[in-house]
């Protein structure tokens, strides 16, 4: 069970890399959409010049292809965080990420009809028709590429064959892998997304309000055990389903929300990635302050140093763990009820 815990800490540790790049490709596609909304333009003539229209459409489409390919940047994230950090390891991830849609698309049968026709089960991925395994196929893929690193990355083959040795052997012992695994997922995958499809169904549509109270209690109550970002990547990249106005089929509450954002509809999406705001920027802060209030008068310099720096990281980039191991382990209760009002 430890040796679980490590992975999954390393594996969330290592989804943060695709995940810092959100909030820039959200900048872009949001203001690409919002120069190009008919009321904004009617509002500033000016904008509606051909060159800036240009510069509209570049901004959006720059947004919208990071959360289009999240999949390939999770398997490259996952990829580099598990094999040492190891940039090298970043090809194989991609490698076996390729390998293993081609095979399950080739062994099902995969057309590019059946993927018009059912969004939810099947999907093209970078032009290949394969099976809709969302930003779970990008961890598999890169799963498998780390391991690959760390087990052959020093082999040595024989001297006629020297110049694929070490590293460059990874990506082919990947590729053989992926495809492996891609066999595997063709018959066990269908039935994980069914379940998959019908648990965020049950859990997002049937009561939202309780099921978004449950997922801040949980996120806040893994922050400890460093499991925080393995728990929310499913509801925020994978859980929930929107048809956008091109047929396309969008999975989870970010890429919804933005996508819904950019065809001008109705926001139905965003409630798992809205509420941690306000006590990010003024709940933490004000329990740093609480803390500091507490200290006895021969620590108040030492405790002020820590509290400050871990306030304003959490007001000004959302970083709150530093901030909140220290709350965890002077105050464990209150922590508690820390978690219970994240649900909130």
């Amino acid at each position: 069970m430890k040796k679980l815990f490590g992975i999954l800490q390393k594996v969330g540790k290592s989804l943060m890399l695709p995940v810092a790049t959100l909030p820039a490709a959200g900048i872009l596609l949001a203001f690409g959409n919002l120069f190009h909304q008919e009321t904004v333009l009617n509002q500033f003539p000016v904008l509606q010049a051909g060159w800036f229209q240009i510069v509209a459409d570049v901004m959006e489409q720059s947004g919208s292809i990071i959360f289009g390919n999240l999949p390939l940047l999770f398997a490259i994230a996952v990829s580099i965080g598990l094999a040492k950090n190891d940039g090298s390891a970043a090809l194989a991830g991609v490698v076996g990420y390729l390998m293993m849609n081609m095979a399950m698309g080739a062994i099902l049968g995969i057309t590019p009809e059946m993927v018009a026709e059912n969004g939810q089960k099947y999907a093209t991925v970078l032009g290949i028709p394969t099976l809709q395994t969302g930003v779970f196929g990008g961890i598999i893929a890169g799963v498998i590429a780390s391991n690959c690193f760390n087990k052959f990355y020093k082999i040595e083959l024989p001297p006629y064959l020297g110049f694929f040795s070490g590293k460059r052997f990874v990506p082919m012992v990947t590729a053989v892998f992926s495809l492996l695994i891609a066999g595997v997922l063709c018959f066990i995958w269908p039935p994980i997304q069914d379940g998959l499809n019908g648990f965020s169904s049950t859990v997002i549509e049937t009561n939202q309000t309780l099921a978004v109270f449950i997922f801040g209690v949980i996120e806040r109550a893994l922050i400890p055990f460093g499991l925080h970002h393995v728990f929310y990547a499913p509801f925020w990249f994978q859980f929930g389903s929107y048809t956008s106005t091109s047929g396309a089929i969008i999975h989870g509450d970010q890429q919804i929300f933005f996508q819904q954002m950019r065809d001008g509809v109705a926001l139905t999406a965003g409630a798992f990635m809205t509420g941690k705001f306000p006590f990010m920027m003024f709940g933490l802060p004000a329990a740093a302050y609480a803390m500091y209030k507490e200290a006895k008068p021969e620590r108040k310099v030492l405790a002020s140093g820590i509290l400050l720096s871990g306030a304003l990281t959490a007001f000004l980039t959302g970083i709150t763990e530093p901030l909140e191991f220290s709350f965890l382990f002077i105050a464990p209760a209150l922590y508690g009820i820390h978690c219970l009002l994240a649900g909130v």
